[in-house]
Formats: structure tokens, sequence, C-alpha cells
């Protein structure tokens, strides 16, 4: 049959266009992806953690002196995504990166379990991490948090109160899928050490009998093997996540990376920044991951920062140092930027790119994003 568009016979070339313009909309509308559409062989989750829309203009405007000038304001799939928790309206990072990783709202404090409806145990759901290590995908995590704390844990660990960090240690080592994450970077080495020491051993050999090389150094990442960095300090962001992405990439069945930057700004400068090097990262990663690769940014949940004034003549960080360092002849409504040292409960950015970013559009729960990975790799949830 010649042409671009099968029709029935007698349609008219222009109704059967129409027809299937219609149908590929259905199609996203449903979650799938179109017939021909290229599948993700690999995906990368940039998780700003507290980033909402008001860390992301602030910071934005304090590093670049003009509005929307980050990369992620290029991405060109953007939604908005609710972060309610099941059981408040507020969610804390538990119960927001638990709905992420798992499609299933839970309470707050809770990591990637649901509550028992007849009141016994939590049930613990299966993560998008322990789907990629079910399948043989290579898996990772970068974080500037403890290792253990609920966004990286909510990866791999399921636990009914996300301060429990000795089971989480626990479960890291021993995965339920797969042979476990094969290359973990992030603060808590002081944690890990208590955890162990507490259970008769040492994080060296804890980490050494799971199959890690175990240490503090970055650099250790891209030079084989399984890999361990855990360390107290911060780290340069970029050359960690590339080599991650690099060693990560060896294997042919693809794998899956979440990154997570801290940007809570109750330290202000430092949230700030904080969202400028994880934009840096996106940019860089963008243009160096690959056709196959979906690269998707959000945010767990909110935070109280606001800007309130500010004048377009001079740099708004010039502003706010000023204001800062005399903070009693400012007025709270008109100070250039304010904070509520809180979460707050409006809606966060989704943006994307790759394949299966197109359905990242609109208003959504954050548990579709779980949705949204899971066809673009062309899988379907378990039964």
């Amino acid at each position: 049959m010649s042409g671009s568009c099968s029709r029935a016979p007698g349609m008219r070339p222009g109704v059967a266009r129409r027809v299937a313009a219609m149908a590929g909309i259905v199609l996203l509308a449903l979650g799938a992806a179109p017939a021909g559409a290229q599948q993700a062989r690999n995906v990368i989750v940039f998780l700003g953690d507290a980033g909402g829309v008001p860390t992301l203009n602030a910071a934005g405007i304090m590093a670049h002196d003009r509005p929307q000038s980050l990369f992620l304001h290029t991405m060109p799939n953007v939604g908005l995504s609710d972060t309610s928790a099941r059981n408040q309206w507020v969610t804390d990072s538990a119960a927001g990166m638990t709905a992420i990783m798992t499609g299933q709202k839970t309470d707050n404090a809770m990591v990637s379990v649901v509550p028992s409806t007849a009141g016994g145990a939590p049930t613990p759901v299966k993560t998008l991490m322990e789907y990629a290590e079910q399948r043989g995908l290579s898996t990772g995590i970068v974080t500037n948090m403890p290792i253990w704390d609920a966004t990286p844990a909510a990866c791999y660990a399921h636990v009914p109160a996300r301060k429990d960090k000795d089971e989480i240690f626990r479960q890291l080592l021993a995965p339920r899928f797969g042979d476990g994450i094969d290359v973990l970077v992030g603060h808590g080495r002081a944690d890990a050490v208590a955890s162990f020491a507490a259970h008769g051993t040492t994080a060296d050999k804890a980490f050494a009998g799971a199959g890690y090389r175990f240490g503090s150094d970055p650099a250790l990442v891209g030079s084989g093997g399984r890999v361990a960095v855990l360390r107290d300090d911060e780290f340069a962001p970029l050359p960690t996540v590339e080599a991650t992405i690099a060693t990560l990439a060896r294997n042919p069945k693809g794998y899956f990376l979440m990154v997570e930057w801290d940007m809570h700004t109750d330290d202000p400068h430092k949230g700030l920044r904080h969202v400028v090097e994880m934009d840096d990262m996106i940019r860089r990663i963008s243009a160096v991951a690959g056709k196959d690769t979906l690269i998707l940014f959000t945010a767990d949940h909110s935070f109280g920062l606001r800007m309130g004034g500010g004048d377009r003549k001079s740099p708004l960080a010039q502003q706010y140092a000023a204001e800062a360092a005399k903070p009693e002849v400012t007025v709270a409504n008109n100070q250039v930027i304010s904070i509520d040292d809180t979460h707050t409960g409006e809606e966060v950015i989704a943006a994307a790119s790759g394949p299966g970013a197109e359905q990242v559009r609109g208003f959504f729960p954050n548990t579709r994003l779980f949705d949204v990975m899971l066809s673009a790799l062309g899988w379907k949830r378990d039964e």
C-alpha cells in the first residue's frame, strides 16, 4: 500500500490523518507510547530535594540575573506534579520519593512501603530500581545527602520509619532483586561506621562482603567493579556523575541512575547554589547521555522560600547580601528572599527529555512519574 497513512476503504486522506492524530492523543492519555515511538535504554532521574518552583526561580535569577535562565527552563516537556502524601497534604521526602519510585502514595516517614488496611505490618512496594535490577540493568545512586536518607533509601529499601538507618543499611547490602546497586556515592560514612559497628563488624568489611570496593574518594568510580563511596563532606558533582554514567553505560542492557541534590533553603546561599549545581549537571548530561536516555527532573516537595522584592537595576545576589547583612532594617514582606523553614504543598515542576518525555505534560500526581519511566523502558507493572 502506498502513502504515509493506511486508512479504511473510502476514508478520505485528510480524515485518516485526523483519526491517526486522535489515536496518538488517546495513547498518550492512557500512558502508552504511540506505535513506533523510541524506547528508552536508560533512565536518569535528577531529584531536587525541596526544589520547588520558587526555589528554582530564585536560583536562576541569583545566578544569572535574569528569569527562566536555568537549563531546566529549556527542557521540552514540562508538567506540574502533585506531591501530597497519602495521609498529609504536605509530604516529607520519604513519602514523596516513594510515590515517584513505586507509583503508590504512602504515609509520611514511610519508605517504599504502604500501610496495611488490616492494621498489620506495612507492605513493601517494588521500586523502579528493583525492576531495573531484576532485568539486569546497571543501577546507580549519587547524592549529596546520606546514602541511607529518605530519598535514596526509597530506591532500594522498605521500612516503615525513615530513621531506621540500621535496617536501611542492611537492606542496601541485601537486595531483594538482582545483585544490588552498582555505583553508590553519597554522604553518611560516619553513620555507616556506627551502624555496622553496632552489629559487630566494620563498614569496610560489610561493603567488601557485598562485593563493593569501598572508600571515600569519588575517583574510585570508573576504576572498575562495583563501587561504594561514602564521605561526610562535599564533593564535585559533575565529574562524579559523568564517571558514574560512563561506568553504568558499559552494560548493553542499559542503566537506571538516580541523582539527588539537596535544595533545602533553610540556608538560602547553600540551597540556591545546589540548584545551579544540579542544573549544570543536567545541562552536561543532556548533551552526552545519548538519544536513548530518558532524563527526568523533579522535586519530592516544595519549600517555604519566597522572593518578595529586588530591583532589576543591580544583581539580585548583591541586594540579598546587603539585606542579609542588615536584617533589622528589612520589612518582612519586602525582603529580596524570605524563608519559612518548612516544606510546602504546592505542585512542583517535572521536566523531561528523551524517549517517553512527551508524557510529562499538564497536571498529574507524582505517582504518574513512575509509570512514565516504566513505560519509556517498555515495561509493565507487576500484577
